[in-house]
């Protein structure tokens, strides 16, 4: 018997675009370097050690793609320009032109930018030295905070714009993730700018009607809410039998507030066209998320009286629930160990059991009355909290959304690869060399005979396939940036509101989100302006 082996060596052909600066580059996905190297669940890693399959490390290879190609064609560009000297001299001249425009350029954006850094930071230095500073910085904290973010980033935009890696000029990805990075504030100060402009335009076009407006809401809350609400709690509300004391005595406490803020803000209102015109052209001038903010202290300014009676029949509601609860230790015999935070037993006198039945018949037969007045004034102060959260988010929406990574999804998604693809072509496709039958020997068994080598004839199909990229979507662009801001914000704060007023506890204004990183600057002004002029050319790329 002979047996004739022959050996078959299949090529694998892949197909790609090759990788160009601005338009396109491969990536393997955030998940991927996990995904191969993941460890294995079983405890015993002697095993798996040998049972562990070699995994093909593709970064090297998806960084070499993003690389070589861009090194190739910088230096294939300088080569065709010192070959032609027609194309040399016209490519000089320009350069030259555009060296001179953006010299220009750079000097305008520079002073402007050095003009605005001296005026805040002798804005800053002014109103370091003024007392009531403070106090205004405590009343309108929104508004201080985002001023402070505004100039920030008005202050740091040379920073932000410099190129400070060797990497940008090789790697194609590099260079799309430093491009996007440099431009977001840009982006983010002009989105800003243009919806302010629209806000503060449309609050100037429409003054009279929104001060009517402004005039028939307060109206309507001072007299239709306020008033009837304390004036219904006086009486019998939903059929509640309550204490006609207590009831009168709260009623009158928050009637008495109502009347007292409602004429100061009657006296506050024929500064209101003055108001609008303020929060117009703060917007106009320093973007959307200002007057917003400045609009949600406002508001709380306005809420004020009734941020305070809730606060105060909260104190005398909690008082009431913590009294109630120490006398029914009282008469279980336990009581509370702060140490030790548990309860533990006691032996009570008689005269303290006297006392606490005393006590405890008042105090849970007045709980209902103050109860009633709790539950109106939560949800009045709750529904204020939440107006003002849903305007603070849209603020941190505006701010966290990039932009300029948005623009770019829209215009050329190969910018945004989210993992490699390989599509397999069919063999008509592609025409190969090597369509001639290649010879295969297989070995059979026939009945009764010996075994003979028996010649099979078989065409050879490439393997080709083209490699391709699986974009991310819109929501996978953005949603980093949201994760980031509101990430394990929501949940402690709905916690927090929801304790706070079963408990009648101080509850959360704000959701404290997380302010920006930029500090104020304090440099030169000719280094700073310097800076600008350095920070203008490289911005161009």
């Amino acid at each position: 018997m002979t047996r004739r082996l022959k050996l078959i060596i299949a090529t694998y052909v892949i197909l790609y675009d090759i990788p160009v600066a601005g338009r396109n580059h491969f990536s393997l996905g955030e998940d991927a370097p996990y995904r191969m190297k993941s460890p294995f669940k079983k405890p015993n890693w002697i095993n798996n050690l040998q049972k562990k399959r070699p995994f093909l490390d593709l970064d090297p290879i998806v960084l070499a793609l993003n690389c070589s190609n861009s090194a190739r064609l910088s230096v294939a560009w300088k080569t065709t320009n010192n070959s032609s000297t027609a194309h040399f001299l016209f490519a000089t001249v320009f350069d030259a032109l555009v060296q001179v425009a953006q010299h220009f350029t750079g000097i305008i954006l520079a002073s402007v930018s050095t003009i605005i850094y001296i005026f805040i930071q002798l804005l800053r230095k002014c109103l370091s030295h003024v007392s009531e500073h403070f106090i205004l910085q405590k009343v309108f904290r929104h508004s201080w905070k985002n001023m402070h973010l505004r100039c920030s980033q008005i202050l740091y935009w040379p920073i932000f714009l410099q190129d400070t890696s060797l990497s940008s000029s090789v790697n194609v990805e590099y260079a799309h993730r430093a491009a996007i990075q440099k431009h977001a504030l840009w982006s983010n100060i002009i989105m800003d700018l243009l919806m302010g402009f629209i806000l503060g335009a449309a609050l100037l076009l429409n003054m009279e009607t929104i001060c009517s407006w402004i005039f028939a809401l307060l109206h309507y809350m001072t007299d239709a809410v306020l008033r009837s609400g304390c004036v219904w709690l006086m009486g019998v509300p939903a059929g509640f039998k309550l204490n006609t004391e207590l009831a009168e005595l709260l009623g009158m406490i928050s009637l008495n507030a109502i009347q007292i803020y409602s004429t100061l803000w009657f006296m506050v209102g024929g500064f209101l066209r003055h108001i609008i015109q303020g929060l117009a052209f703060s917007g106009i001038l320093l973007g959307f998320t200002v007057p917003v903010s400045i609009f949600i202290d406002i508001i709380q300014l306005a809420t004020l009286h009734v941020t305070m009676l809730q606060w105060l029949i909260s104190l005398i509601y909690s008082r009431q629930i913590q009294t109630v609860t120490s006398l029914w230790r009282l008469f279980r015999g336990r009581k509370w160990n702060p140490l030790r935070q548990r309860l533990d037993s006691y032996d009570y006198t008689v005269e303290q059991h006297v006392v606490g039945s005393l006590l405890f018949t008042p105090v849970l037969l007045l709980l209902p009355t103050a109860s009633i007045f709790y539950i109106f004034f939560s949800i009045l102060s709750s529904t204020i909290i939440c107006l003002c959260i849903v305007l603070e988010t849209a603020i941190c929406i505006i701010h966290s959304t990039p932009y300029a990574a948005v623009i770019l999804w829209v215009t050329r998604r190969q910018r945004f690869p989210a993992g490699l693809m390989f599509l397999p072509m069919s063999s008509s496709s592609v025409s190969t060399d090597d369509d001639a039958p290649s010879v295969e020997y297989r070995s059979t068994s026939l009945s009764g005979e010996r075994k003979t080598d028996e010649p099979i004839h078989v065409h050879s199909v490439p393997l080709v396939s083209e490699l391709n990229c699986n974009y991310n979507t819109l929501g996978q662009v953005i949603g980093p940036h949201y994760q980031k801001v509101f990430n394990g914000i929501a949940l402690p704060f709905c916690k927090q509101l929801a304790h706070g007023i079963l408990r009648g506890t101080r509850i959360p204004t704000t959701l404290h989100l997380p302010s920006s990183p930029l500090p104020w600057m304090h440099i030169g002004i000719r280094e700073y302006w310097m800076l600008c002029r350095r920070a203008t050319k490289w911005g161009r790329n």
